[in-house]
Protein backbone atom coordinates (compact mmCIF):
# COMPACT_ATOMS: atom_id res chain seq x y z
CA UNK A 1 0.00 0.00 0.00
CA UNK A 2 1.25 3.25 -0.86
CA UNK A 3 2.19 6.08 1.83
CA UNK A 4 -0.27 8.63 2.17
CA UNK A 5 1.51 12.10 1.62
CA UNK A 6 3.37 14.11 4.54
CA UNK A 7 1.44 17.26 4.87
CA UNK A 8 2.64 20.77 5.95
CA UNK A 9 0.70 23.90 6.89
CA UNK A 10 1.04 26.56 3.72
CA UNK A 11 1.83 29.02 6.39
CA UNK A 12 5.31 27.29 6.72
CA UNK A 13 6.07 28.80 3.63
CA UNK A 14 4.95 32.40 4.10
CA UNK A 15 6.40 34.92 2.13
CA UNK A 16 8.11 32.39 -0.47
CA UNK A 17 6.43 34.50 -3.44
CA UNK A 18 8.07 37.46 -2.19
CA UNK A 19 11.39 36.49 -1.42
CA UNK A 20 11.25 34.74 -5.10
CA UNK A 21 10.13 37.96 -6.82
CA UNK A 22 12.99 39.67 -5.00
CA UNK A 23 15.90 37.31 -6.85
CA UNK A 24 14.13 37.58 -9.98
CA UNK A 25 12.80 34.50 -9.84
CA UNK A 26 9.15 33.34 -11.84
CA UNK A 27 7.64 32.04 -8.54
CA UNK A 28 4.59 30.98 -10.19
CA UNK A 29 6.56 28.69 -12.64
CA UNK A 30 8.22 26.97 -10.02
CA UNK A 31 5.26 26.27 -7.89
CA UNK A 32 3.74 24.52 -11.09
CA UNK A 33 7.07 22.59 -11.01
CA UNK A 34 6.54 20.61 -8.08
CA UNK A 35 2.85 19.99 -9.02
CA UNK A 36 2.31 23.30 -6.03
CA UNK A 37 -0.92 25.53 -6.06
CA UNK A 38 -0.03 28.93 -6.13
CA UNK A 39 -3.38 29.89 -4.87
CA UNK A 40 -3.26 27.60 -1.52
CA UNK A 41 -0.38 29.73 -0.71
CA UNK A 42 -2.92 32.51 0.37
CA UNK A 43 -4.46 30.34 3.12
CA UNK A 44 -1.94 29.51 5.52
CA UNK A 45 -4.13 26.30 7.01
CA UNK A 46 -4.44 24.84 3.82
CA UNK A 47 -2.20 20.98 4.19
CA UNK A 48 0.28 21.08 1.24
CA UNK A 49 2.87 18.10 0.32
CA UNK A 50 5.80 18.30 2.64
CA UNK A 51 8.37 16.98 -0.04
CA UNK A 52 7.08 19.13 -2.93
CA UNK A 53 7.38 22.23 -0.34
CA UNK A 54 11.28 20.67 -0.07
CA UNK A 55 11.87 20.28 -3.51
CA UNK A 56 10.30 23.69 -4.28
CA UNK A 57 13.48 25.76 -1.81
CA UNK A 58 16.26 23.61 -3.07
CA UNK A 59 15.03 24.40 -7.18
CA UNK A 60 14.96 27.79 -5.80
CA UNK A 61 18.09 27.79 -4.13
CA UNK A 62 19.82 26.36 -7.16
CA UNK A 63 17.93 28.81 -9.51
CA UNK A 64 18.97 31.70 -7.89
CA UNK A 65 22.20 30.64 -7.17
CA UNK A 66 21.85 31.11 -3.07
CA UNK A 67 22.90 28.73 -0.69
CA UNK A 68 20.86 30.27 2.30
CA UNK A 69 17.05 30.61 0.61
CA UNK A 70 15.57 28.79 3.67
CA UNK A 71 17.58 30.77 5.55
CA UNK A 72 16.20 34.62 3.92
CA UNK A 73 12.62 32.87 4.01
CA UNK A 74 12.86 32.57 7.71
CA UNK A 75 13.52 35.67 7.89
CA UNK A 76 10.69 37.28 6.36
CA UNK A 77 8.49 35.03 9.13
CA UNK A 78 6.39 36.65 12.17
CA UNK A 79 5.09 34.62 15.08
CA UNK A 80 1.05 35.09 13.23
CA UNK A 81 2.71 32.79 10.68
CA UNK A 82 3.29 29.98 13.07
CA UNK A 83 -1.05 29.61 13.77
CA UNK A 84 -2.42 28.44 17.11
CA UNK A 85 1.24 27.34 18.39
CA UNK A 86 2.28 31.08 18.02
CA UNK A 87 -0.64 31.68 20.34
CA UNK A 88 0.69 29.22 22.63
CA UNK A 89 4.14 30.04 22.86
CA UNK A 90 3.32 33.72 23.88
CA UNK A 91 1.47 32.85 26.72
CA UNK A 92 4.38 31.25 28.05
CA UNK A 93 6.42 32.18 30.90
CA UNK A 94 9.79 31.08 30.12
CA UNK A 95 11.66 29.99 27.17
CA UNK A 96 12.04 26.39 29.05
CA UNK A 97 8.21 26.16 29.18
CA UNK A 98 7.75 27.48 25.29
CA UNK A 99 9.93 24.73 23.43
CA UNK A 100 8.12 21.94 25.97
CA UNK A 101 5.00 23.04 24.99
CA UNK A 102 5.49 23.37 21.29
CA UNK A 103 7.39 19.39 21.81
CA UNK A 104 4.35 18.27 23.27
CA UNK A 105 1.83 19.94 20.80
CA UNK A 106 3.95 18.99 17.80
CA UNK A 107 3.86 15.33 18.95
CA UNK A 108 0.08 15.10 18.71
CA UNK A 109 -1.16 17.18 15.83
CA UNK A 110 2.59 16.88 13.35
CA UNK A 111 4.25 14.51 11.32
CA UNK A 112 6.76 16.80 9.62
CA UNK A 113 8.83 17.63 12.15
CA UNK A 114 9.81 16.79 15.81
CA UNK A 115 11.45 18.78 18.35
CA UNK A 116 13.52 17.18 21.26
CA UNK A 117 14.80 19.27 24.26
CA UNK A 118 17.63 16.93 26.42
CA UNK A 119 18.72 18.92 29.19
CA UNK A 120 22.68 18.24 30.57
CA UNK A 121 23.81 20.06 33.68
CA UNK A 122 25.18 23.68 32.42
CA UNK A 123 23.52 23.13 28.87
CA UNK A 124 20.97 21.95 26.49
CA UNK A 125 20.61 20.59 22.91
CA UNK A 126 17.81 21.46 21.65
CA UNK A 127 16.90 19.07 18.22
CA UNK A 128 14.89 20.11 15.62
CA UNK A 129 14.46 17.17 12.83
CA UNK A 130 12.51 17.00 10.07
CA UNK A 131 10.58 13.89 9.79
CA UNK A 132 10.67 12.94 6.13
CA UNK A 133 13.42 13.05 3.14
CA UNK A 134 13.52 14.09 -0.29
CA UNK A 135 15.48 13.10 -3.13
CA UNK A 136 16.31 17.31 -3.50
CA UNK A 137 17.48 17.36 -0.06
CA UNK A 138 16.29 18.94 2.46
CA UNK A 139 19.12 21.92 3.95
CA UNK A 140 16.70 24.75 2.82
CA UNK A 141 14.18 23.08 4.77
CA UNK A 142 16.19 22.81 7.62
CA UNK A 143 17.59 26.41 7.40
CA UNK A 144 14.22 27.63 7.11
CA UNK A 145 12.53 25.57 10.34
CA UNK A 146 15.81 26.28 12.61
CA UNK A 147 15.59 30.28 11.48
CA UNK A 148 11.88 30.03 12.42
CA UNK A 149 12.63 28.34 15.65
CA UNK A 150 15.43 31.52 16.60
CA UNK A 151 13.17 34.04 15.03
CA UNK A 152 10.23 32.47 17.45
CA UNK A 153 12.46 32.51 20.68
CA UNK A 154 13.92 36.07 19.93
CA UNK A 155 10.63 37.22 19.46
CA UNK A 156 9.37 36.11 22.69
CA UNK A 157 12.78 37.13 24.97
CA UNK A 158 14.01 39.69 23.57
CA UNK A 159 16.91 40.24 21.55
CA UNK A 160 19.40 39.84 23.55
CA UNK A 161 18.73 36.29 23.97
CA UNK A 162 21.26 33.83 22.25
CA UNK A 163 21.91 30.24 21.71
CA UNK A 164 25.31 28.97 22.67
CA UNK A 165 25.38 27.83 19.05
CA UNK A 166 23.41 26.84 16.08
CA UNK A 167 23.88 23.59 14.92
CA UNK A 168 23.42 22.27 10.76
CA UNK A 169 24.13 18.89 9.70
CA UNK A 170 24.94 19.77 6.21
CA UNK A 171 28.29 21.28 4.99
CA UNK A 172 28.73 25.04 5.36
CA UNK A 173 27.94 27.72 2.68
CA UNK A 174 30.76 29.26 0.35
CA UNK A 175 29.66 32.66 1.72
CA UNK A 176 28.38 32.77 5.48
CA UNK A 177 27.51 36.59 5.76
CA UNK A 178 23.85 35.41 5.80
CA UNK A 179 24.31 33.42 8.68
CA UNK A 180 26.53 35.41 10.84
CA UNK A 181 24.13 39.04 10.08
CA UNK A 182 20.76 36.36 10.91
CA UNK A 183 22.10 34.56 14.08
CA UNK A 184 24.82 36.89 15.38
CA UNK A 185 26.20 33.86 17.42
CA UNK A 186 28.52 30.95 16.11
CA UNK A 187 27.19 28.30 13.92
CA UNK A 188 28.26 25.17 13.62
CA UNK A 189 28.48 23.11 10.01
CA UNK A 190 28.27 19.26 9.87
CA UNK A 191 26.75 18.66 13.04
CA UNK A 192 25.13 15.44 14.11
CA UNK A 193 22.18 17.42 14.30
CA UNK A 194 19.82 20.16 13.39
CA UNK A 195 18.87 22.70 16.15
CA UNK A 196 20.55 24.60 19.11
CA UNK A 197 23.08 24.15 22.06
CA UNK A 198 21.68 26.63 24.76
CA UNK A 199 22.52 27.52 28.00
CA UNK A 200 20.97 26.21 30.68
CA UNK A 201 20.43 29.71 32.12
CA UNK A 202 19.26 30.61 29.02
CA UNK A 203 16.58 28.07 28.63
CA UNK A 204 14.66 30.21 32.03
CA UNK A 205 14.76 33.58 30.11
CA UNK A 206 11.41 35.20 30.76
CA UNK A 207 8.78 35.67 28.12
CA UNK A 208 7.27 39.68 29.25
CA UNK A 209 3.81 38.82 27.11
CA UNK A 210 3.25 35.76 29.44
CA UNK A 211 -0.03 35.49 30.82
CA UNK A 212 -0.71 31.79 33.03
CA UNK A 213 -4.60 32.49 32.41
CA UNK A 214 -4.54 32.30 28.79
CA UNK A 215 -1.76 30.15 28.69
CA UNK A 216 -4.14 27.87 30.45
CA UNK A 217 -6.91 28.73 28.15
CA UNK A 218 -5.16 27.77 24.92
CA UNK A 219 -3.92 24.35 26.72
CA UNK A 220 -7.14 23.51 27.02
CA UNK A 221 -8.22 24.38 23.43
CA UNK A 222 -5.08 22.51 21.87
CA UNK A 223 -5.58 19.47 24.01
CA UNK A 224 -9.34 19.50 22.64
CA UNK A 225 -8.16 19.35 18.82
CA UNK A 226 -5.62 16.59 19.51
CA UNK A 227 -8.23 14.69 21.33
CA UNK A 228 -9.30 13.77 17.53
CA UNK A 229 -6.55 11.23 17.05
CA UNK A 230 -4.96 13.12 13.60
CA UNK A 231 -1.39 11.41 14.81
CA UNK A 232 -1.92 7.89 15.21
CA UNK A 233 0.24 5.88 17.77
CA UNK A 234 3.00 4.93 14.80
CA UNK A 235 3.58 7.87 13.72
CA UNK A 236 3.85 9.45 17.62
CA UNK A 237 6.24 6.67 18.07
CA UNK A 238 7.92 7.61 14.41
CA UNK A 239 8.51 11.22 15.60
CA UNK A 240 10.31 10.10 18.59
CA UNK A 241 12.52 7.27 16.97
CA UNK A 242 13.89 10.14 14.59
CA UNK A 243 14.56 12.56 18.29
CA UNK A 244 15.75 9.70 20.27
CA UNK A 245 17.89 7.58 17.91
CA UNK A 246 21.12 9.47 17.90
CA UNK A 247 21.30 9.20 21.73
CA UNK A 248 21.75 5.43 21.47
CA UNK A 249 18.60 5.02 24.32
CA UNK A 250 15.97 4.48 21.54
CA UNK A 251 14.02 1.95 23.52
CA UNK A 252 10.22 1.01 23.92
CA UNK A 253 10.11 2.43 27.68
CA UNK A 254 12.78 5.15 26.40
CA UNK A 255 9.66 6.20 24.22
CA UNK A 256 6.58 5.20 26.62
CA UNK A 257 7.93 7.90 29.39
CA UNK A 258 7.87 10.20 26.51
CA UNK A 259 4.67 9.99 25.24
CA UNK A 260 3.30 9.68 29.50
CA UNK A 261 2.25 5.65 29.00
CA UNK A 262 4.14 2.73 30.07
CA UNK A 263 5.89 0.23 27.25
CA UNK A 264 2.98 -2.27 27.20
CA UNK A 265 0.51 0.24 25.99
CA UNK A 266 2.74 1.32 23.06
CA UNK A 267 2.88 -2.31 22.37
CA UNK A 268 -0.77 -2.70 22.72
CA UNK A 269 -1.51 0.40 20.71
CA UNK A 270 0.94 -0.51 17.87
CA UNK A 271 -0.60 -3.89 17.77
CA UNK A 272 -3.96 -2.65 17.26
CA UNK A 273 -2.52 -1.22 13.57
CA UNK A 274 -0.13 -4.81 12.84
CA UNK A 275 2.65 -2.90 13.74
CA UNK A 276 5.48 -3.98 16.66
CA UNK A 277 8.16 -1.62 17.78
CA UNK A 278 10.52 -2.88 15.75
CA UNK A 279 8.74 -2.34 13.04
CA UNK A 280 8.40 1.11 13.09
CA UNK A 281 11.80 1.51 14.36
CA UNK A 282 13.28 -0.26 11.03
CA UNK A 283 11.24 2.05 9.61
CA UNK A 284 13.01 4.94 10.47
CA UNK A 285 16.22 3.83 10.33
CA UNK A 286 16.02 2.92 6.69
CA UNK A 287 14.80 6.02 5.87
CA UNK A 288 18.00 7.99 7.68
CA UNK A 289 20.23 5.15 6.56
CA UNK A 290 19.09 6.13 2.76
CA UNK A 291 19.16 9.80 3.88
CA UNK A 292 22.77 10.02 5.64
CA UNK A 293 24.46 7.73 3.21
CA UNK A 294 23.34 8.51 -0.27
CA UNK A 295 21.98 12.27 -0.03
CA UNK A 296 24.31 13.74 2.58
CA UNK A 297 27.40 11.16 1.74
CA UNK A 298 28.08 10.72 5.69
CA UNK A 299 30.47 7.89 7.03
CA UNK A 300 29.55 4.90 8.11
CA UNK A 301 30.61 4.87 11.58
CA UNK A 302 28.95 8.41 11.47
CA UNK A 303 25.81 6.60 10.10
CA UNK A 304 25.77 3.80 12.39
CA UNK A 305 26.15 6.50 15.42
CA UNK A 306 22.76 8.35 14.33
CA UNK A 307 21.11 5.60 14.08
CA UNK A 308 21.57 4.58 17.45
CA UNK A 309 24.04 1.68 17.22
CA UNK A 310 26.64 0.88 19.70
CA UNK A 311 29.26 -0.19 16.97
CA UNK A 312 29.69 -0.23 13.54
CA UNK A 313 29.74 -4.01 13.72
CA UNK A 314 26.08 -4.09 14.40
CA UNK A 315 25.08 -1.42 12.19
CA UNK A 316 26.77 -3.36 9.29
CA UNK A 317 24.90 -6.54 10.17
CA UNK A 318 21.37 -5.12 10.43
CA UNK A 319 22.04 -2.97 7.47
CA UNK A 320 22.71 -6.33 5.21
CA UNK A 321 19.47 -7.66 7.09
CA UNK A 322 17.54 -4.79 5.81
CA UNK A 323 18.97 -3.88 2.64
CA UNK A 324 20.42 -7.15 1.42
CA UNK A 325 23.72 -5.87 0.76
CA UNK A 326 27.23 -3.97 2.59
CA UNK A 327 26.17 -0.34 3.18
CA UNK A 328 29.60 0.50 1.34
CA UNK A 329 28.32 -1.53 -2.02
CA UNK A 330 24.97 0.02 -1.43
CA UNK A 331 26.48 3.26 -1.48
CA UNK A 332 27.66 2.62 -4.75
Amino acid sequence: MAKSPILIRAGAIAGYTDLARTLQLDAQRLLRSVRLNGAKLSHPEALIPAVAVSELLERSAEQAGVEDFGLRLAARRALADLGPIGLLVREEPTVHHAIRAIERHLRLSSNTVAFHLEEQEDFATFRIELLYTSKAGLRQSRELAVGVVFRTIKALAGDSWSPEYVCFSHAAPAARSTHRGFFRTPVLFESAFDGFIIRKRDLHARIPSADPMMARMIHQYLDRIVQQPAITIDATVRQLLFALLPSGRCTAASVARQIGIDRKTVHRRLASQDKTFSDVLNEVRRELAERHIRLERRSLTETAQLLGFSCLPNFSRWFRSQFGSSASAWRG
